[in-house]
């Protein structure tokens, strides 16, 4: 994890090649201090860590990002509205990568649209 304590695992659901996680982002992390005192932003590069994160677990490898292929920021995610984020991971294996599809959302709104690809560490 790069951030201790940015969030926690409330529910996770796997199926053969794909993860769907609920997760509690803490609001009170050191990360919104910066990024805004004001009103807190979640930074759109630790949403993607995030996915890496996750791929992570569901393939029990550690994982880099070799490519992104789509990143689609739709909507701020302020923790302070909201501190609950879905990951919908969809995974494929194309050679010696991890191809993953992405969708995060809040309130079921989609915030978040993505493709990586990934490779063994």
């Amino acid at each position: 994890m790069l951030l201790k304590n940015f969030t926690t695992i409330i529910s996770e659901k796997k199926e053969e090649d794909t993860l769907t996680s609920i997760l509690h982002i803490n609001e009170n992390h050191e990360v919104f201090q910066g990024h805004f005192p004001e009103q807190s932003v979640t930074p759109g590069v630790l949403l993607i860590q995030l996915f890496k994160e996750e791929a992570e677990r569901f393939l029990g490898n550690t994982l880099r990002i070799e490519k992104t292929t789509q990143i689609k920021f739709l909507a701020v995610v302020n923790p302070d509205l909201n501190n609950e984020l879905e990951l919908q991971s969809v995974f494929s294996k194309k050679e010696d990568c991890f191809h993953l599809t992405g969708k995060a959302l809040q309130n079921n709104e989609i915030v978040l649209k993505l493709k990586l690809i990934l490779k063994e560490v």
